[in-house]
């Protein structure tokens, strides 16, 4: 074993140091001087990988605008950039201009008349060593206007103030003069605007503020002979918008989303947030519809900066507070713009969310520095609220994964993949189980392996929520309808149910050891692979090879267990195994923090090595009960009739036919009722699991990054709780009533059942109201109790009706039953949302199902043992 263990050392340190010097040599070469383009490329891609891993996206802080209440629509334009440094911000002038805000409104205004009256301005200040400076005045005040930066200074055109939209056009230089230019052809404001091939684009926008429509004009004025005038191009194809967000990478003109305007039934016109995306190509003069946006969005700062070839959207109102306002759903505070930061990949017609802005902002110009970042001047914070300060943006190139973990993860999967082919073959692969005396304590072996169990657990099921907690950002880069999304989910779950039995079989047969090794190089192999899945089909295939892993794991782990653990701690070593899934999925609702720095591709990656690496600490530390000598030190005592099993001879493990087991465990009434618990106790998990945080955004109209921990985070804490209370109960109450551990998950079921099903009707009746929240969740996360209860007792409960030499195979039965269910109800939960019926009637029916599955937990029989 020494010499085996040297041996795997050496290859290990011999993998690491091919690997190390070739990534080294990119980042830092010996010879600059004689570094290719090719080379010089690859090795700022790797550094910028590189910095992406070690940090996220860094922020700097400048100078507020001269108004400490702050504007939103102003004009901003950079006029010179020689150097820049983020904290001495040496020989760069920006101007700014304009804006509106509400000097006089009341703390914490939220009507019209709260806010007061909205004053427009005319100033015009220039940025200059390092300080703010009044420069002149505009001719008139404005705001909401087109405006672009060139070379003479500060183009501006349209806009609105206190008399109506405008059609004015003019330059105010770096040096204050204001030069006039040909007006619009129409009063404009709230359009797209952009400067490309010396072409000032003017796009969109509305015509006058009583206008029930949007512009789908196109107007454009070449800078090189401004007197000829604007012309008209072809409109925009999808109709007018306003407030949409332009962006170029020299050869283009990009539109993202924007609201479109119709009347509604008061004769005002009513919003519809918009993520379509659009390109102009000047040469031809025709649009291109492009990939949707990853959600709504309007009032994005603008223009998006480009960087490489990559286009950013930074912040913006994404539409969720304006549309359940329109709902009657509407929180009594507003929550803010959007921090949010999404890239479109203008090569792969791709997009990616990343990052975030230090605070969620509107309707602020953006001044894109020379291949370094971007400053957004002040803006709007939540409507009528405005924000002085300036924010600096520094570019953070996306990449989907990083090379490094690409190659740790490949090299030291094969190493543990040989380690488990040379363990196989010198201690063989036969499960020859010697359990516990049920009348002593167990050994160490047996809580060690509940410990490391319990990470790998809590790993999968990390795995598991993480696709939900990401499906805003998945969805958006990788497109399709909320029944697609539902069906990722559901063929997952459907492999999971059908390998289940398998895998319980192959652990009764063979080692549970390497039966759950295996399992974990699965695991880690998928969760990185699906970082790097470039469509739906190739996604599809990823998370059904998933259930691949997960289903060769929990019947063998909870075999293993509950082979060390037999008597007053059963339900206690089974529940703590438990409480890992609790905490995976309570960690996993967090994952989107991660994706904002990293990205969801590189989420997926970095977890996939996190994986590999703690096979290495399975490999060590997990044994299987027939090879745990540990316990007989530790003073583990062994019947007669169990020495006489711990004796049996390889080939009575390989007696056990499928037909065999499937007879005996079918044929019992209490494995047959145990069956019907868990589909449907599985219909209401399931459920909550996949759409709980969607429920909550729908009704309460909150964003994904609030949804996702509400919907986690309380429930997970609920069966936490009870999954090791509910267990030391079950031990106890044990020993007076050999019932007990069926009769505390089904109380619990038999409660959390009415519980949700009032919630539902709460939520139906109440709509967003805010003090409903805390209560839903509250009565929600009765089901997170039962559920606990449930996981830490059903192994003990089954295994004390059944044949315990076909525990792993039984429970794989429950698995298949449970999480066929799921799969039903994770693919019609999206299907019915897209069919109009409402999320709340399928979780009414789940909450009913629930007291069902209460009930014939509590009419079990009375175990023989």
């Amino acid at each position: 074993m020494k010499k085996f263990s040297t041996f795997v050392f050496s290859l290990f340190m011999v993998t690491i140091a091919a690997a190390v010097p070739a990534l080294a040599e990119k980042v830092v070469p010996e010879n600059l001087s004689a570094e290719t383009e090719q080379q010089a490329k690859t090795r700022e891609a790797l550094k910028t990988t590189l910095g992406q891993l070690l940090a996220a996206t860094k922020y700097y802080e400048m100078p507020p605008i001269p108004d400490s209440v702050g504007r939103a629509g102003m004009i901003a334009a950079l006029c010179k950039q020689l150097n820049f440094d983020s904290k001495e911000m040496l020989e760069i002038e920006v101007l700014i201009a304009g804006g509106a805000n509400f000097p006089n409104a009341k703390p914490d205004a939220k009507t019209p008349a709260e806010r007061g009256t909205k004053v427009f301005y005319k100033d015009v200040y220039r940025f200059s060593n390092s300080a703010w400076e009044k420069l002149c005045d505009m001719p008139k005040p404005l705001a909401y206007a087109a405006y672009a930066g060139t070379s003479k200074g500060l183009l501006v055109a349209g806009g609105c103030n206190a008399g109506g939209h405008l059609a004015d056009a003019f330059i105010v230089g770096a040096d204050g003069k204001i030069s006039s230019l040909p007006p619009l052809p129409k009063t404009v404001a709230y359009p797209a605007s952009i400067v490309c091939g010396n072409v000032f684009y003017v796009v969109g926008g509305q015509e006058n503020e009583n206008s029930t429509s949007a512009l789908d004009t196109v107007f454009a004025l070449d800078l090189r002979a401004p007197e000829s005038g604007w012309k008209l191009l072809s409109p925009l194809p999808s109709g007018g918008r306003i407030l949409a967000t332009a962006g170029t990478d020299g050869q283009g003109v990009y539109i993202f989303g924007g609201c479109s305007l119709a009347k509604n039934s008061a004769g005002t016109a009513e919003r519809t947030y918009l993520k379509t995306a659009l390109k102009f190509e000047p040469a031809t003069g025709t649009w291109t519809a492009l990939s949707d946006m990853p959600f709504t969005l309007a009032a994005s700062p603008a223009p998006a900066p480009v960087s490489e070839k990559s286009l950013y959207l930074l912040g913006g109102d994404t539409g969720d507070f304006y549309r359940a306002s329109l709902a009657g759903k509407a929180p009594a505070t507003h929550p803010g713009q959007s921090p949010r930061i999404a890239i479109y990949d203008i090569e792969k017609n791709i997009w990616v969310q990343t990052g975030k802005l230090a605070t969620g902002i509107a309707t602020a110009p953006v001044v894109p520095l020379h291949g370094d970042g971007a400053i957004v001047v002040s803006g709007e914070t939540a409507p009528g609220v405005r924000t002085a300060a300036v924010q600096y943006f520094k570019y953070s190139v996306h990449a989907p994964t990083s090379r490094i973990v690409d190659i740790l993860v490949i090299s030291l999967m094969a190493v543990v993949i040989l380690i488990l082919f040379v363990q196989a073959k010198t201690k063989g692969l036969k499960n020859i189980s010697s359990l516990s005396d049920p009348n002593t304590k167990p050994g160490l072996w047996a809580w060690i392996a509940v410990g490391v169990l319990w990470i790998v657990v809590m790993l999968n099921y990390f795995d598991r929520q993480l696709l939900s907690a990401l499906h805003e950002p998945i969805v958006g880069d990788i497109h399709m309808t909320e029944s697609q999304f539902g069906m990722i989910t559901a063929v997952f779950l459907i492999v999971y149910a059908l390998l289940s039995p398998v895998g319980g079989f192959l652990a009764d047969r063979y080692s549970r050891r390497m039966v759950i090794l295996g399992s974990l190089v699965v695991w880690s192999t998928v969760t990185w692979w699906t970082g790097h899945a470039q469509d739906y089909t190739t996604l599809l295939i990823a998370r059904g090879a998933m259930g691949i892993s997960e289903a060769f794991y929990i019947p063998a782990a909870l075999a293993l267990i509950t082979d060390y653990h037999r008597g007053s701690t059963r339900s206690l070593a089974t529940g703590i195994h438990m409480s890992g899934i609790y905490a995976g999925m309570a960690v996993a609702g967090f994952g989107g923090m991660m994706s904002d720095s990293v990205g969801w591709r590189m989420t997926f990656a970095i977890f996939g090595l996190v994986g590999v690496l703690y096979a290495f600490v399975l490999i060590v530390l997990l044994r299987d009960p027939a090879k745990s000598p540990a316990d007989n030190a530790a003073g583990t005592k062994i019947s007669v009739e169990e020495k006489s099993k711990s004796s049996a001879k390889p080939s009575d493990a390989e007696e056990l036919s499928v037909k065999t087991v499937l007879a005996s465990l079918l044929g019992q009434r209490a494995m047959l009722t145990l069956l019907a618990v868990v589909a449907f106790a599985g219909a209401g998990n399931w459920f909550l699991l996949t759409w709980y945080p969607t429920l909550l955004q729908d009704t309460f109209g909150l964003s994904a990054g609030e949804a996702g921990p509400q919907a986690t985070l309380w429930s997970s804490i609920a069966k936490y709780v009870a999954v090791i209370i509910g267990a030391i109960i079950a031990d106890r109450w044990v020993q007076k009533n050999l019932k007990a551990r069926a009769l505390v998950p089904g109380i619990s079921f038999a409660i959390a059942g009415p519980c949700v099903v009032v919630a539902v009707f709460l939520a139906e009746t109440c709509g967003g109201a805010t003090w409903l929240l805390p209560l839903m969740l509250a009565l929600v996360a009765m089901q997170g109790i039962a559920q606990g209860s449930m996981d830490a007792t059903l192994m003990p409960v089954m295994r004390s009706h059944i044949n315990e030499r076909y525990s792993a195979t039984g429970y794989g039965l429950l698995n298949l039953t449970s999480a066929g269910i799921g799969a039903l109800i994770s693919f019609f939960g999206g299907w019915f949302k897209d069919q109009g019926i409402p999320l709340t009637t399928t979780l009414a029916v789940a909450g009913t199902l629930m007291f069902i599955c209460g009930l014939l937990f509590i009419t079990l029989p009375k175990p023989a043992r």
